[in-house]
């Protein structure tokens, strides 16, 4: 197997700090990535759901989705207060799914601006 599938299968192409207190650790094995990465990733999984059935959400509601992921990094980047692995997955899973809101929708924005001049 080439180096960069290696790569690609442990996740090591994503940029992540994996530290192993923030990592979901099930048995004995740990989670190539931290509990927020990983859970960014599974919101990614509702691109194909939302092109699917067709679903639009204007952009901002995508952008909102991100805001709890931002106060939890950098209020517990500043030290005032400490975050768990459970608030991590959530504000983790609701950042991806807010960007893939915003990605089905300009998605749709860019083609509906295509297609008006056909």
């Amino acid at each position: 197997m080439s180096e960069f599938l290696k790569d690609l299968v442990t996740l090591k192409v994503v940029p992540c700090h994996r530290l192993e207190s923030r990592s979901i650790v099930i048995g004995k094995r740990k989670f190539p990535i931290c509990a927020r990465c990983m859970a960014i990733l599974m919101g990614y999984l509702a691109i194909p759901f939302l092109l699917f059935f067709g679903v639009h959400f204007p952009i901002i509601i995508g952008v909102l989705l991100n805001v709890p992921m931002l106060i939890d990094g950098y209020t517990q980047k500043w030290g005032w207060r400490k975050s768990n692995n459970f608030i991590r997955v959530i504000t983790g899973l609701l950042s991806g799914i807010g960007v893939s809101i915003g990605i089905v929708s300009a998605a749709f924005d860019v083609s509906g601006f295509i297609l008006q001049f056909k």
